[in-house]
């Protein structure tokens, strides 16, 4: 009976926030069952130069609130480190590298050949980030490139999110 309490209290209140716990993280959406497929649907968005559809591959930031702030260490309190001076850096910067990506490679088409990491990779407790991506490609010409087109792409229940932009 408290927990109901508690659960009613924190919706007429506006909601609760994943920290609380009560309510799972929301789930993420534009997942792939890989990074080739995720880096597919990169590489098809950036030949028709849909610069939309590119950004909704990334975190919103829902995702990012919900699914990996809570977990990040810099979301601890005696960091001192806001959500939002987080998110806001983080989004800026994958704007910008989305934006630049866009004019280097957009229009071009690119056939995936693989997909590596040549960063770490950092599990959380419910997620995992697979750093430095570079993919292998091949492009109209028939020229073999590797390109790092994003940065890192985020793992969790077996699915694949683009986590940003920025190439670190």
């Amino acid at each position: 009976m408290l927990v109901t309490a508690a659960l009613v209290a924190c919706l007429v209140a506006g909601g609760c926030s994943s920290g609380d716990r009560l309510f799972p993280p929301s789930p993420l959406h534009q997942t792939f069952p890989s990074p080739d497929e995720l880096s597919r649907a990169v590489l098809a968005a950036l030949a028709d130069e849909d610069a939309d559809h590119l950004h909704s591959l990334a975190l919103s930031e829902l995702e990012f609130r919900t699914v990996v702030w809570p977990e990040l260490p810099s979301s601890r309190p005696e960091r001192g480190l806001p959500f939002d001076y987080v998110w806001g850096d983080l989004n800026q910067k994958s704007t910008n590298a989305l934006r630049r990506l866009v004019a280097r490679h957009g229009g071009r088409r690119y056939t995936l050949a693989g997909v590596a990491f040549r960063g770490e990779t950092t599990p959380y407790e419910t997620y995992r980030v697979h750093r430095e991506a570079i993919l292998d490609l091949v492009d109209e010409e028939g020229n073999e490139l590797t390109l790092p087109l994003f940065g890192s792409i985020l793992e969790r229940d077996g699915e694949f999110k683009l986590f940003s932009y920025v190439v670190d």
